[in-house]
């Protein structure tokens, strides 16, 4: 059994390093996507590992790109996740 520091066990347990979403001050962080599937500034789809992703809002804009991670900012009126 290997043994994990009590810092380690929770950062593990906090902070999912396969994918994740967060919501913030009209931005919208996503972590590990795979493909940015369509691009407007009323709506951003991005398949994820496990399911898909359907921002919908005004004046959307990408603020940061990597191979990883988007900053999405703008007027984020919803969310929605579908599942293959």
């Amino acid at each position: 059994m290997k043994n994990l520091h009590f810092r380690d066990f929770f950062k593990n347990y906090l902070y999912d390093l396969e994918d994740f979403i967060t919501i913030y001050d009209n931005s919208l962080h996503v972590f590990n996507y795979l493909k940015l599937n369509k691009l407007s500034d009323t709506e951003i789809i991005l398949t994820m590992e496990k399911f898909i992703v359907t921002i919908d809002g005004i004046n959307l804009k990408i603020k940061q790109m990597t191979k990883q991670e988007l900053l999405i900012n703008g007027k984020i009126m919803k969310v929605e996740f579908k599942y293959e």
